[in-house]
């Protein structure tokens, strides 16, 4: 039954992005269980988004970065190579408040993604639309993945010209999603209309979250049958658990990742102020003007570090280092149709996670796996206790960690393939 499967996902490694890394994983496993990938995806992603880390592929694999044309590519390679240039170093902790060329830039991006349906990406769609019709062909299905979005509209009309079943992944929702709320209202009717054309011309949906799989059941009852969960996971083997000791000097925790938009680490902020100089936080990626003017505020400008994101074979190793590996917060119902994709390389690095979430499936994971504590948002005096000492972990459960090995999740996405194969 397994064949050939075409998997466009616009981002993949060398990439640094986490969605990229979903589509990697799937690509690496698949071929163990029957299924031969070709992978549709970017030219190589410019300087400040490429990870030089090891990306090896089985042979069965078939790479093609063709989805944006070459000409775009250069374009987009020289304009990063500029801002780059233009962009100051990596800040330092006594530096916590961006520069004002930064937050312009970044007003001036909302802008534009507000008034551009489903992306700026979208101008790669016609190029990547022929490179479908071209491979589409020769493959048994076609397997897109968001973001970008348009990958799913494009998807939507080769699988329908020929004739192929198709999955669409969708790594973070669509309309439910509050980057979507905060476009123009025309470009919020316009992805509408091609969010439910997608749910309703797929043959199988898949999400990333069993919360956001039951509310789309319930927007879409007539297609609540195709819609499935297949979680985020790590890849190889969990690594084992270091034996906690009382750090000499501050605590060292790491956060992986940007902070932005509805996301903060306020309690954990003010819990460091509480006990000034018990905990250093790192935080590889950007970390939002909100948090930032907090944490000077706070007095922390020596004990938090905004620094780059790391390769990452490197990032793994740090994360394996640090006394702790912390969740930022989001206090908001929508909060469950998100899991942040750094939890699941958090369960992978075997140290204790303090996760600050409403969200009932983060809850369930790090108390099912035994990974480490849950906090409710805004509870500083758990928080502070977790700095103290005073908060027991529990016992880690290793096959509990195991279910969200890439292994196990390429498995059950190939079980999605074999059912659709099946039914056509």
């Amino acid at each position: 039954m397994p064949g050939r499967v075409l998997m466009a996902s616009w981002l993949f490694p060398p990439h640094s992005s986490i969605g990229a890394k979903r589509a990697w994983r799937f690509a690496r496993h698949l071929p163990s269980l029957g299924w031969r990938p070709t992978v549709l995806s970017r030219r190589v992603p410019p300087p400040g988004s490429f990870d030089a880390s090891d990306w090896t592929l089985p042979p069965e694999v078939t790479l093609s970065p063709t989805y944006d044309a070459a000409w775009m590519s250069l374009l987009a390679d020289r304009g990063a190579r500029a801002v780059d240039r233009s962009a100051s170093q990596p800040i330092p902790a006594e530096a916590l408040r961006r520069p004002l060329a930064a937050r312009l830039q970044e007003r001036w991006d909302r802008f534009v993604d507000a008034v551009v349906p489903m992306e700026t990406a979208i101008i790669h769609a016609p190029h990547a639309a022929r490179e479908l019709d071209r491979l589409l062909p020769s493959h048994d299905l076609l397997w897109t993945t968001s973001y970008p979005y348009h990958t799913h509209a494009i998807g939507l009309t080769a699988a329908r010209r020929h004739r192929r079943p198709w999955v669409a992944d969708l790594r973070d929702p669509w309309t439910p999603n509050w980057v979507h709320r905060r476009k123009s209202a025309p470009v919020r009717a316009i992805e509408a209309r091609y969010e439910r054309a997608v749910y309703a011309g797929a043959d199988a949906v898949v999400v990333t979250t069993e919360t956001l799989a039951a509310l789309d059941r319930e927007r879409f009852p007539q297609w609540a049958a195709k819609i499935h969960c297949v979680h985020n996971s790590f890849d190889g083997e969990a690594l084992e658990p270091v034996a906690s000791t009382p750090p000499e000097g501050p605590a060292r925790w790491v956060h992986f990742g940007n902070v932005y938009g509805p996301w903060s680490l306020e309690t954990v902020f003010r819990a460091m102020a509480r006990r000034p100089g018990r905990v250093l936080l790192d935080n590889h990626g950007k970390l939002s003007d909100r948090d930032r003017d907090l944490a000077a505020s706070l007095g922390l400008t020596a004990s938090v570090r905004v620094l780059p994101t790391l390769p990452f074979a490197e990032g793994m190793a740090r994360l394996h280092a640090a006394d702790a590996l912390v969740l930022a917060a989001w206090n908001h119902p929508d909060a469950g149709l998100f899991l942040q994709g750094k939890l699941y390389d958090y369960l992978r690095a075997g140290r204790p996670i303090v996760a600050e979430s409403a969200q009932r499936e983060v809850g369930d994971i790090v108390r099912r796996t035994g990974a480490g504590h849950v906090i409710a948002p805004g509870d500083v005096d758990a928080m502070t206790a977790v700095i103290d000492g005073a908060a027991a972990l529990p016992a880690r459960d290793a096959a509990a960690v195991r279910y969200f090995s890439a292994a196990e999740a390429s498995g059950r996405l190939a079980a999605i393939f074999d059912d659709v194969m099946r039914r056509r």
